[in-house]
């Protein structure tokens, strides 16, 4: 552009002064550099790690998968396994709970002979395999382990967290409610020193919910640093080097089993002319609801219809078993074979204080619950509604679990000497009137007995 001065104005001469023209744009390689496009980064990384997990157990549990076939996620969902099998065996129709204490007092009367009418009552038993796969868990650790065959990736590449400074950008990894990876971005604060009350826990700066199963915490990379869980204590971050100790925990720690065994010596099976078969070497009689015929010194032969060789066989087989369930067994004893059946004890050893009642036809059950150990006289201590079925009678007119049963029918049940009066009105065939109690407030519902479908539609059809 010319200066108009100079000759235009009489004093000058013309000139041309440069424009600076504008400075590129340089855009830097940003692919791993969260600063820019960083919710986009994250989707993407996120996105493509969906395939390291799994959803298990009725709840539909999002699971991070370790190794090949197996996946581990919060003992929540170990939880819901168990209430789900706990609720079909009290509120079926076909379980025969009613029949378990007959046939573990047939049993304690067996020596050899006469066993068939035993053998015949435990055939009419429901056996409940542990279903979803669950394979191990552990509500002090917080953890649940189950067998999977997703056929999903191999599992998250693992990192060390040492090497990670602090402020470091990372990011925890789940599956929401429709099974699509979700992302919560963060920061890494640091790791704790391995001290007995938190080993290897980290640290991290990120707004999780609390509504949390498990997460795997990666970083940029997408390897996994730790995981985050669900405990009984809440909120737990720990590294990827302590969860594999608490895998291998999980795994190899057994719980308390109220049955011991120790394998038998090749001598010893050769001169009992035996292949098969483990020593009972202790019965923890007082975890039994009702005591087993089993006896310190029996040679266990098979554990629920299964042959057994070995303590270790023994110890997965056991474990498998359902607390509550009827499981058969048979012994080697004094040179006799004895059969019998007994109810499975609770994993913790602890007896339980009170069988539940069902009332099938209506689709609960409930139990006494003795909060001091005083009975009836504490106020907390009552009978308490423990299962309802899902689409059964009960739960059609409103009744939830934990709720406090009052009466039936006009009459109290206020004792635990109370049970004979309930199991008497688990059989009516005709409308029960329940009085509950849920969070101080009362609580009455007319409850009609199970009929088919087919009553039900010609009931529709004919309401006269």
């Amino acid at each position: 552009e010319r200066n108009k001065t100079g000759d235009e104005f009489g004093d000058g001469i013309g000139a041309l002064v440069p424009v600076t023209p504008p400075r590129p744009i340089v855009r830097a390689d940003l692919e791993k550099t969260p600063l820019t496009y960083f919710s986009d980064y994250w989707n993407q990384l996120g996105g493509g790690l969906g395939n390291n997990f799994v959803v298990v157990g009725p709840t539909a549990t999002p699971a991070i998968l370790i190794g090949s076939n197996l996946a581990l996620t919060s003992s929540r969902a170990a939880e819901a396994v168990l209430e789900e099998v706990n609720r079909s065996r009290l509120t079926s129709e076909d379980s025969n709970t009613n029949d378990l204490e007959a046939v573990s007092i047939a049993a304690n009367e067996i020596d050899g002979e006469g066993s068939a009418q035993v053998v015949d009552l435990i055939e009419n038993a429901v056996e409940e395999p542990l279903p979803y796969g669950l394979q191990a868990w552990d509500d002090e650790l917080g953890l649940a382990l189950f067998e999977t065959n997703s056929g999903g990736g191999g599992g998250f590449t693992l990192t060390d967290s040492t090497g990670l400074l602090s402020g470091s950008y990372i990011a925890a990894v789940t599956l929401d409610t429709r099974g699509e990876p979700t992302v919560t971005p963060g920061y890494f604060v640091g790791e704790l020193a391995d001290t007995d009350q938190a080993a290897g826990d980290l640290v991290i700066a990120m707004d999780l919910p609390s509504t949390l199963s498990v997460a795997a915490i990666v970083d940029l990379d997408g390897a996994m640093l730790g995981v985050a869980y669900t405990s009984q204590e809440g909120l737990r971050v720990v590294s990827a080097r302590a969860m594999l100790g608490l895998v291998d925990r999980l795994q190899v720690e057994t719980l308390c089993r109220s049955i011991e065994v120790a394998n038998l010596d090749d001598l010893v099976k050769q001169q009992l002319e035996m292949e098969t078969g483990v020593l009972v070497e202790y019965v923890r009689r007082e975890a039994f609801t009702l005591e087993p015929s089993l006896r310190a010194g029996d040679i266990l032969l098979e554990w629920g219809n299964i042959s057994l060789e070995s303590l270790e066989q023994f110890s997965s087989v056991y474990d498998a078993q359902v607390p509550g369930s009827l499981v058969r067994y048979r012994v080697l004893r004094g040179g006799r074979r004895v059969t019998g059946a007994t109810i499975m004890p609770p994993s913790n050893c602890e007896p339980s204080a009170s069988e539940p009642v069902r009332l099938p036809k209506f689709g609960l059950a409930v139990q006494w619950m003795d909060a001091t150990g005083s009975g009836g006289d504490d106020p907390s201590s009552g009978w308490q509604v423990v299962a309802v079925a899902p689409g059964g009678p009960a739960e059609r007119v409103g009744i939830e679990k934990l709720d406090r049963l009052r009466s039936i029918d006009g009459r109290l049940f206020d004792d635990e000497d109370d049970r004979s009066r309930i199991e008497m009105v688990s059989d009516s065939d005709e409308p029960l009137v329940i009085s509950l109690v849920r969070e101080s407030r009362a609580k009455l519902v007319a409850v009609s007995p199970h009929v088919s479908d087919e009553i039900d539609v010609e009931l529709d059809a004919n309401p006269e």
